[in-house]
């Protein structure tokens, strides 16, 4: 990949659905270039431009730390995969624990999972629930921008970020239509959308815009860090000082090594996934760039394995 490939990703990190007009006009490039390239990067699998219901922040999901027996991983984790109400999984230290998020319709949903059907397999030997109380993200940023060549300030400017609005609105029948057409491609047009959810092409277009404006709906651009250099994938459990998590939290989202990061409850108050070039990276960034942050008491890092699931969809089918 080149310069222009990087900034593409970079792009769509901030705005999933810029046309591919606008992201020439940034980029300095055709519009045909442009399109070319980033299709791609998605037939590489490279890049994946989904939409998701924006969790509420009284609601925004939980995650699951299970430490299981050596060589019992793979067949849970295949099991999670298969759930809908687990939104991602991946497994970390070498195996021997599988991290996944989980966003199920009822609090007794959850709590079945959880104390009654992950205890019962026998292969789970500690169950850490986490709870998300807050996602810190930077606005008009991408959550990870480790890229090579990233975007200047004035490239941000152009491509156009969606605003962060501060109350998300709930979804409406045909609102779950629309986010259903959208699951595996954010960026289908609207004409096609339209003959998918048999609406007219007027009414698509309006009813996406409120929903991005609004914030209902998330365009959440799934890459693979890897391609692009930086293979090495951790978690940071971190212990904070109360009197600091807001202001520890968010400067972490302004990290590049960062992808992402929630304050949450549990044995620590801050959770984040980062993703290095090398160890030394990650050793860097732990040693130094966190160590020197005022406020932080504690750090637990775990090296990770790839996603096998992100965002309701298989990554990498087993």
């Amino acid at each position: 990949m080149d310069r222009l490939d990087h900034q593409i990703l970079h792009a769509l990190g901030i705005n999933g659905r810029v046309s591919f007009r606008r992201l020439a006009v940034a980029l300095g490039a055709t519009e045909h270039t442009v399109a070319r390239r980033y299709r791609a990067l998605v037939e590489r699998g490279v890049v994946r431009v989904v939409a998701v219901p924006t969790p509420r922040e009284e609601d925004m999901g939980q995650m699951l730390r299970l430490h299981v027996h050596p060589g019992s991983a793979a067949r849970l984790a295949d099991a999670l995969v298969r759930r809908d109400d687990v939104s991602w999984v991946r497994t970390a230290g070498v195996g021997s624990e599988i991290m996944c998020g989980v966003r199920a319709a009822s609090a007794e949903q959850r709590d079945h999972l959880i104390l009654d059907q992950l205890p019962r397999t026998g292969r789970v030997t500690r169950v850490t629930a986490y709870e998300l109380l807050h996602h810190y993200r930077t606005p008009g940023h991408a959550d990870w921008e480790g890229f090579p060549d990233p975007l200047t300030e004035r490239q941000r400017e152009l491509v156009g970020p969606v605003p962060v609005p501060e109350n998300v609105p709930g979804l409406t029948a045909q609102d779950r239509v629309l986010l259903d057409a959208l699951r595996h491609d954010a960026r289908r047009p609207a004409a096609a959308l339209a003959a998918e959810t048999h609406q007219p092409e007027s009414t698509v277009r309006r009813r996406l815009d409120v929903l991005l404006r609004s914030g209902a709906i998330h365009i959440d651009r799934d890459l693979d860090p890897a391609p692009l250099g930086c293979p090495v994938s951790a978690t940071l459990h971190i212990d904070v000082d109360p009197r600091h998590l807001r202001t520890v939290g968010a400067a972490l989202a302004r990290h590049a090594p960062t992808t992402f990061v929630a304050a949450v409850t549990g044995p620590v108050n801050l959770f984040a996934a980062v993703v290095t070039a090398t160890v030394r990276d990650l050793y860097e960034y732990v040693s130094t760039t966190l160590a020197g942050i005022d406020g932080v008491t504690h750090i637990e890092t775990g090296i990770t394995g790839p996603y096998l699931k992100h965002t309701h969809l298989t990554r990498r089918p087993r």
